[in-house]
């Protein structure tokens, strides 16, 4: 996994050849997380990267659920 640790998060950026390659593969990720009910925080830059972190906002620290969703997303971008 080649996450990165940045201010106690979990941070990882993708690229894609399209705006579209992008938003489907942020609504892959975002039906996954609406299952285990545990949402990324995502950016979108230059139209064509996107960085998601991943932390337990009300935990105050990386958790297994964190660990799960980077585990998926990984997957998915595959």
């Amino acid at each position: 996994m080649d996450w990165k640790i940045i201010d106690g998060k979990l941070v990882k950026n993708f690229e894609f050849k399209s705006q579209t390659e992008l938003a489907e593969f942020l609504l892959k990720i975002a039906r996954y997380a609406d299952e285990i009910n545990h949402h990324p925080d995502c950016k979108i830059r230059k139209a064509f990267q996107l960085e998601i972190t991943l932390f337990t906002h009300d935990k105050k620290q990386i958790t297994a659920l964190d660990n799960q969703l980077a585990d998926k997303i990984d997957e998915l971008s595959k």
